[in-house]
């Protein structure tokens, strides 16, 4: 088992501010090529969804996970088959935790003719809101055998106190 850093930020840090730039641009390409799908359609009306779903398809992987909810955390697990944790960035935030990598085909590059491949490059990124806010500084990740796993222990509840109110 490898043990992976976590980033943890305050959605106010300019940090996360980045990376809810970087997650703009990739909506930008997937909007992108799905106009370019609905042009290559002579820009027929009716399937919009289904160029959507497609240039989704093409640009970003997104794999299989769970979510479990235990009384004192959360616990995530991605199946992330071929990946090192090195690829892996891992970001937790107060209301959510954020998986990005983008899997690159590592065979075949030095390759000078390759007749077949189904290897692609493609950018993962998942974000996962969470039911209950977390302690982003209580997040912990690790891979083994291609499962991404994070454990992130739920926020400390707020402390309610009384505030005696004095009248004039």
């Amino acid at each position: 088992m490898t043990r992976l850093l976590v980033r943890r930020l305050a959605p106010e840090e300019p940090d996360a501010v980045s990376l809810f730039e970087s997650m703009d641009s990739l909506f930008q390409a997937i909007r992108e090529r799905a106009f370019g799908r609905f042009e290559d359609r002579d820009r027929q009306p009716g399937a919009e969804i289904e160029d959507w779903l497609q240039a989704e398809g093409e640009l970003v992987w997104i794999p299989q996970s769970e979510v479990l909810e235990e009384e004192k955390q959360f616990r995530l697990r991605l199946a992330v088959p071929g990946l090192e944790a090195t690829e892996l960035q891992i970001t937790a935030m107060p209301d959510s935790i954020i998986v990005q990598a983008e899997a690159v085909p590592k065979e075949g590059a030095e390759a000078k003719t390759v007749p077949f491949s189904e290897f692609r490059q493609k950018k993962l990124f998942r974000r996962f809101d969470l039911s209950e806010p977390i302690d982003p500084e209580r997040t912990e990740a690790s891979l083994a055998k291609g499962i991404l796993e994070i454990v992130a222990g739920k926020a400390a509840p707020a402390r309610q106190v009384k505030v005696a109110v004095q009248g004039t």
